[in-house]
């Protein structure tokens, strides 16, 4: 089968390797109809989360089931399914409880799997035209329509991008009313904002430099905000400061921040003053003032357990410098981790049938997969308006 390998760094290539073969009675084979590049593959792509190297990468797949294990219950042959990236067994403790991200089975040792990633227990990624999916029952989200139909780059975002952008606004309970700063404008950014919007916010900010990428945020009703035009705490409370003037506010006294803030970067946050160079220290700052009295912070985007190319030391070994005292006075309330996808990705596709969703909208370009090197290459220079690729095998 034709699959995208990661060879080393910045070196993406089409190949013939092995098909998927079927392991265990409770696995299924899907033949991938779609395929997205995520953001965090850069990250391997670049050498910053290493371990991968000569593997299949990806882990946003969409598909049809081709073969179906003996002990598989609710899936058949011909099914239209898409799978989290995070593999989960459905049954272990942290399953049950509905943190499947953090899975226990498949990964022995440790907390979590998924495909075509680092450390997470060596499965095959999902740029291919076969994927071996475990645990089928508990993975595998059936799908009404076709290949190719007019849903088909709305469900592949099941698979990560649109349940981490959900995943990123629910956790920190952003409700009706919410004045909302988003960090990022990545698809999982662009997203994030999109769902603060679908919970009901009153106001979103998204804070980039990419035009292309501002321009979307603007498009899905965020206000952009482009931080190499100046300090975007000070953009933002100006901001707020004209929407909350007026007649309507006058017997209130206005806080100046915001009451929910997303980090949808992580640990590559590039520069305020120069977007060449690298500052992971100035979005944490940033939000640790902007974030009102007990305001939600929710920190989604990646932060490996080492980075070898980090700009000091203490970053080689994932530990970051933050402002505790200024968000512990503020009594901030801060969730952070991996999306567990199964928690939404059920709700969110019955959101996308209805036609209450439409995450496609950040989806920049549609590629065959054997366009995927030009497209790594392209996208993680952020050149052409690359936001969000599918891959269609």
């Amino acid at each position: 089968m034709k699959a995208v390998v990661l060879e080393e760094t910045r070196q993406v290539v089409v190949r013939e390797v092995p098909d998927a073969e079927m392991q265990e009675t409770t696995d299924v084979l899907l033949r991938i109809t779609s395929t997205a590049i995520c953001g965090t593959d850069l990250h391997c792509y670049e050498g910053r989360m290493r371990g991968i190297e000569g593997g299949v990468i990806g882990h946003e797949p969409l598909g049809i089931v081709e073969e179906v294990g003996s002990a598989v219950v609710n899936v058949k042959k011909g099914d239209r399914v898409t799978v989290p990236t995070h593999i989960c067994c459905g049954f272990c403790a942290m399953c049950v409880q509905g943190s499947s991200s953090a899975c226990l089975t498949t990964n022995p040792g440790t907390a979590g799997a998924a495909y075509g990633y680092p450390n997470k227990g060596g499965y095959q990624g999902a740029q291919t035209e076969l994927l071996r999916v475990p645990f089928a029952d508990a993975n595998c989200l059936k799908l009404p329509g076709d290949p190719g139909d007019d849903w088909e780059d709305d469900f592949v975002l099941l698979a990560d991008a649109f349940t981490t952008g959900y995943h990123g606004a629910a956790i920190i309970d952003t409700a009706p009313g919410d004045t909302v700063a988003i960090f990022g404008a990545g698809a999982v950014g662009l997203l994030a904002a999109y769902s603060a919007r679908l919970r009901g916010a009153a106001r979103i900010y998204v804070v980039d430099a990419i035009a292309e990428r501002l321009e979307k945020a603007g498009e899905i009703g965020a206000v952009p905000i482009n931080f190499l035009h100046g300090d975007p705490v000070e953009q933002i409370k100006e901001q707020q400061s004209k929407w909350r003037s007026g007649s309507a506010f006058r017997q209130e006294t206005p806080l100046g921040g915001v009451t929910c803030a997303i980090d949808a970067i992580g640990f590559q946050a590039r520069s305020k003053t120069d977007y060449k160079l690298e500052d992971p220290f100035w979005v944490t700052d940033a939000i640790a003032e902007l974030i009102n009295p007990a305001g939600r912070v929710a920190i989604i985007g990646v932060w490996p357990v080492q980075d070898p190319k980090a700009i000091e030391p203490s970053l080689r070994q994932g530990e970051l410098t933050l402002p505790w005292a200024k968000l512990f006075n503020k009594n901030v309330r801060i969730t952070m981790g991996r999306d567990d996808d199964e928690r939404w990705n059920s709700k969110l596709r019955d959101m996308i049938v209805t036609g209450a969703a439409k995450p496609s909208q950040v989806v920049s370009h549609r590629l065959s997969l054997d366009a995927a090197p030009a497209a790594f290459a392209k996208f993680d220079a952020r050149e052409e308006g690359y936001i969000k690729v599918v891959l269609k095998p």
